[in-house]
């Protein structure tokens, strides 16, 4: 698995090759102005003081992105451990900030402006995507600690829109989707837009013993349904939104390391287990655009029905088996108030209001020890902010930026821990308050029209909480985490707005970070001491002429503990030592990402397309006892694309890399053994889209 830059020099040949052909002609003489809302307030991207990456819906189609998986592959400094197809033990990290398993994310997932808590999902009729690196507490709250990643789906019109589109790949590859939009009858105010998709496939793994090769397969569905009413003589616009997704997936795609490394799409379970999830969301956003200012509402309610069983030992031996039941409602609101028109000041400030109950039912059947342990939580959450950011230009060069959030949130946590020998019974339950002011300065200079400089400082915050597999010796809660980023940052557009490149330099001085303790069969989340992580994001594009584009990016962050002296412990949660882990990386934070890619369109319809993405290395531990190299994965598209068709072959890791998305250990001493995930392998096929 190490990284080999011949492959690297093979893709930028590959990507380079399509230099030799001769462009078409079109009117395309810049790159194109994007529009987002990452500061709640519309904006031009290259205005917008942060370091923000955005694909658009052209973008998300010409490079085939699926999922949140492809999405961060993307876009620097952002990677994401991934645990299964899709799975809820899967995590994001960004900056070096990485989460626990037990903890909640330090990555705020958005969807048109409500929560999810599955980020690991996905990609269905996509207007653009906006990920926000460093802490965004002041304006996005509690778990916003390290980013944001919100993505905006496309919205209603009444102009008549459609696609029917089919793809076939190997592994039995099998993906049908649906779009119509268009006004409800012959109505001047009332449009609607669904979108439905349906997915299979057979899985990347094979069953060793009895050569099964449909263990981990894929049964996915998605669907989307929004109306709008936009009156005619009132300044209101309005969405309901109805979301759907249903799961009904294989769950075997772990081995042991030295089994990877023989054969990394091997597996050797004997139960193969299933991840099913049905997860519904509904929601309304309104807009009141009054004479100076517009009012957003936004209401969301959740609720996720998951199941997630799997073999805990990985062998063909009848011996551990792992079931998780989940059950979780949710209610999010937010209001808020903002300036509406270009002006020396603008402001948005508001209310948000989370509550959420989650109740899990989690079963280990270690049957090689006669050991069953049941056990059974309910945690409820409220969370209330009130928040407010200002822009203030008191110069013609020269804007200051003020934000400051007050977030209080009540958790109320109840469990029983059950064993029939061997261990005792726990039960019991708590609750904790948590409250925190998240402010944010910054300072703005706009050198030209097309150059723009600032400086920020700003403070992150994630919220405590408690472990679902508390050990029966200690106690579940653990405490928040803090964040405080220092960032310095250009944007800027060069030759007419034929090229474009920002960049980003930060310092975050993390205090109590929440960090994830393995003690076989459980872990659970712990604080650390301190952490740094200092580093630079740079993102290129180069339309280097119409019809032929050119884009780079890459992060580096050199994250390490300054202070963390690790307890261990035995089964029982007593403490039995402790390590200085001072200098160590955190676990699962890649040192370094980057990517490049050519788009090539010619002949007015046919186009050429490749990207290249590199993960750098990073542990799996915080030990820093096992490493993934660096890896990197090519991508070539090519196809035929007009007003009504669409024809494209793809190729996915087309060097068929082999790489793991997730390791880690289980047992201690001479008897602790790694276990481990393998990465997608080359995948091909075609996809035909019809639109109208």
């Amino acid at each position: 698995m190490n990284f080999n830059y011949t492959k690297l020099a093979l893709a930028v040949g590959l990507s380079l090759s399509s230099l030799a052909v001769v462009a078409a002609e079109n009117d395309d003489n810049q790159l194109e102005t994007i529009v987002i809302t990452a500061e709640k307030m519309t904006a031009e991207s290259q205005k917008t003081p942060l370091s923000v990456s955005v694909l658009t819906d052209y973008e998300v189609e010409r490079a085939g992105l699926e999922n949140t998986f492809d999405i961060v592959k993307r876009t620097p400094n952002v990677s994401m451990i991934k645990a299964g197809n899709p799975s809820d033990a899967s995590f994001l990290s960004m900056r070096g900030i990485t989460p626990t398993m037990e903890g909640s994310q330090s990555v705020l997932f958005l969807i048109d402006g409500a929560m999810y808590q599955t980020f690991d999902t996905e990609l269905l009729d996509i207007e653009r995507i906006e990920v926000l690196r460093g802490p965004q507490g002041t304006l996005y709250g509690r778990n916003a600690s390290s980013g944001v990643i919100s993505i905006h789906t496309k919205d209603p019109d009444l102009f008549t829109e459609g696609s029917a589109g089919l793809t076939y790949g190997n592994y039995n590859q099998l993906k049908g989707t649906i779009i119509s939009g268009g006004a409800i009858g012959n109505s001047d105010e009332w449009a609607y837009r669904t979108a439905l998709q349906y997915s299979k496939h057979d899985g990347y793994f094979t069953r060793d013993y009895d050569n099964k090769d449909d263990v981990n397969k894929v049964k996915d569905f998605n669907g989307r349904l929004k109306v709008r009413w936009m009156p005619i003589d009132q300044p209101w616009d309005i969405i309901a939104t109805v979301d759907a997704q249903n799961r009904r997936n294989g769950n075997m795609s772990f081995a042991s390391l030295d089994n990877i490394e023989k054969d990394s799409h091997k597996v050797y379970s004997n139960f193969e287990g299933d991840a099913k999830a049905d997860i519904y969301t509904s929601s309304i956003r309104a807009t009141y655009a009054a004479d100076n200012f517009d009012i957003t509402s936004i209401t969301a309610y959740t609720t996720e029905d998951k199941v997630d069983n799997q073999d805990l030992d990985f062998t063909q031996a009848d011996g551990q088996e792992l079931y998780i039941d989940s059950k979780i409602s949710r209610v999010t609101q937010e209001l808020r108030f903002s300036s509406s028109d270009e002006r020396d000041l603008r402001w948005v400030g508001g209310f948000y209001y989370f509550n959420e109950t989650a109740k899990n039912n989690i079963d280990m059947n270690m049957k090689a020890f006669n050991m069953f342990n049941t056990t059974k939580t309910e945690m409820k959450v409220s969370n209330y902010a009130l928040f407010g950011n200002v822009n203030y230009q008191f110069a013609e060069k020269w804007e200051a930026i003020a934000g400051l959030r007050f977030d209080y949130q009540k958790d109320k946590f109840n469990y029983t821990d059950l064993w029939n020998m061997g261990f005792p019974n726990t039960q019991g339950d708590d609750e904790a308050n948590f409250n925190e002011w998240l402010p944010k300065v910054g300072l703005n200079y706009y050198a030209t029209n097309d150059v723009m400089m600032y400086a920020s400082i700003s403070r992150g915050y994630k919220s405590g909480g408690f472990n679902m597999l508390t050990p029966p010796n200690m106690s579940p809660k653990f405490d928040p985490e803090y964040t405080m980023n220092y960032e310095l940052g250009m944007k800027s557009e060069w030759f007419d707005n034929r090229v474009r490149f920002n960049s980003a330099v930060f310092w975050i001085d993390w205090e109590d970070q929440q960090v994830e303790q393995q003690l076989y069969p459980k872990s659970f989340t712990q604080n650390a001491g301190s952490t740094v992580s200092r580093g630079i994001e740079a993102e290129l594009s180069w339309l280097i002429q119409p019809g032929l584009t050119a884009w780079v990016n890459g992060g580096y962050n050199d994250a390490h503990f300054t202070d963390f002296a690790a307890k261990s412990y035995d089964n029982t949660g007593n403490v039995i030592g402790e390590t200085d882990y001072t200098g160590n990386r955190p676990a699962n934070a890649p040192k370094y990402t980057y990517s490049l890619g050519i788009d090539y369109n010619f002949l007015e319809n046919y186009f050429v397309y490749t990207d290249y993405n590199v993960t750098g290395d990073f542990y799996f531990d915080n030990a820093n006892e096992n490493k993934q190299d660096a890896y990197g994965i090519l991508n070539l598209r090519t196809g035929y694309t007009s007003d009504r068709l669409d024809v494209t072959l793809w190729a996915k890791n087309v060097l068929d890399e082999k790489y793991l998305t997730r390791a880690f250990p289980m047992g201690d001493g001479a008897n602790q053994k790694w276990y481990g995930r393998s990465g997608d392998p080359l995948t091909v096929g075609a996809t035909v889209n019809l639109k109208w």
